[in-house]
């Protein structure tokens, strides 16, 4: 009878947040799975784009569909995750981003592709993201304890900076052979596998929370009454006001990270080979980031350690600057992608840790719609510059000065093909 008694008071226990340790490996690894899509979808769309229009406009404004969707939808979408289950929200867009790629893999298949139909989809999978990017951000505030937060969001980085290594190489594999379309259909199946993921443990998730006070009612007034009040709290608390300005300035200042390949091809003459490798060890340095981290973290504490990523990325810049060679380009490549990701990840985990859960979404949309924002005029004002002093980005950056081009024909500064993503703009 008394172990009958046991068995019975287990059963009527609430479940644990995030359950046994198998739970949340599992819910981590269907997240990092649906990453890997991101990268595969990162070079797969653009390609498909411009295969089938021939202009590099249109295929670059596929390949911001997510930097689009933030615009259009960020500040909803956290008004929307903050009102709901975030956890169903993750769900949902799960299932829609895995039923948009098979669809558009249906239609290559079918060879009924037009350029907008391939760009619908793509901006409807950006929406995707956005929605899902920002209930993430709830779910593992959810799922995590306070101790456990940097541990989750290093393996979600980690899953992230692979991808921007991994997905491009899956899909140029692809593309060497004519089976680019593969890679569509490879999305969808790594949406399907994080849906699994989130079906298989979601009766052992955290119940619904449902937010206190809210300012508004459910109509557009309602939002707007929501959004202020999500700005008014980050305004009030002196720890956020600063990490959100620091982001933004750092966005301006090293948008200039995006005239590497100009600079690697035509500043230092640097072959096609010689290039590719510069840009790749930004990926092993975005690696190493996520994977130092959180050790980092617990050795100098969360706070001096953003202090010290954001130091160490201004240093990297201004090394790349004085580079004249691929071995010292690397270096500062790997050294900047380093700190920019560690300085990303540990912002995530204090906003997660600070901010109620009740506005969350909010909170994390919104700065994230601020970063993208200034995340383009850092690149103009790069750009820029670049053109007027001679069109060499050296003297563009930090430490920057004349330099002898030993490279050929000059092309539009900013606009070279290759160069990989700001990492801030998903802090």
């Amino acid at each position: 009878m008394a172990a009958g008694q046991r068995r019975a008071a287990r059963r009527s226990r609430p479940a644990r947040p995030g359950g046994e340790p198998w739970r949340r490996r599992t819910f981590l690894s269907g997240q990092a799975v649906s990453l890997l899509g991101d990268g595969l979808a990162a070079l797969a769309i653009p390609l498909l784009v411009l295969d089938l229009s021939r202009s590099p406009v249109i295929s670059g404004l596929s390949a911001a569909s997510v930097t689009v969707g933030y615009l259009m939808v960020g500040l909803p979408a956290g008004v929307l995750v903050d009102r709901v289950d975030p956890w169903r929200v993750l769900v949902l867009t799960d299932a829609l981003s895995a039923g948009l790629f098979a669809a558009l893999f249906g239609f290559a298949a079918a060879g009924s592709l037009a350029v907008w139909l391939v760009l619908v989809i793509a901006f409807a999978a950006g929406a995707c993201s956005v929605f899902s990017q920002t209930a993430l951000a709830v779910v593992v505030k959810d799922l995590f304890p306070a101790a456990g937060l940097i541990r989750a969001n290093s393996v979600l980085e980690l899953a992230s900076q692979l991808s921007l290594v991994a997905g491009p190489a899956v899909v140029g594999a692809l593309a060497a052979v004519g089976s680019i379309n593969l890679a569509l259909l490879a999305d969808a199946i790594t949406f399907a596998v994080s849906l699994l993921c989130l079906l298989a443990v979601g009766r052992w998730r955290p119940g619904r929370v449902v937010p206190a006070g809210r300012d508004g009612g459910r109509g557009w007034r309602g939002v707007r009454a929501d959004l202020r009040a999500g700005l008014r709290y980050v305004a009030s608390v002196r720890v956020l006001v600063i990490l959100t300005a620091v982001q933004m300035v750092v966005n301006l200042c090293l948008a200039a990270e995006k005239l590497i390949v100009f600079y690697a091809r035509d500043t230092l003459g640097l072959t096609p080979s010689l290039v590719a490798v510069v840009v790749t060890a930004g990926g092993v340095g975005g690696v190493a980031g996520a994977l130092s981290a959180s050790r980092l973290a617990g050795w100098i504490g969360e706070i001096r350690l953003i202090v010290v990523a954001i130091v160490a990325a201004g240093v990297a810049m201004a090394a790349m600057s004085v580079a004249g060679s691929a071995p010292s380009l690397m270096a500062a490549n790997c050294a900047y992608a380093w700190a920019v990701v560690v300085a990303s990840l540990v912002n995530r985990t204090q906003r997660q840790r600070i901010v109620p859960r009740a506005m969350l979404g909010r909170v994390t949309s919104g700065v994230r719609v601020l970063f993208l924002a200034v995340d383009p005029i850092g690149v103009v004002l790069a750009g820029a510059a670049t053109s007027a002093l001679g069109g060499d980005p050296a003297a563009g950056v930090p430490g920057g000065g004349d330099r002898h081009r030993r490279g050929g024909g000059g092309g539009v500064a900013g606009r070279a093909p290759g160069s990989r993503p700001g990492r801030w703009r998903r802090a």
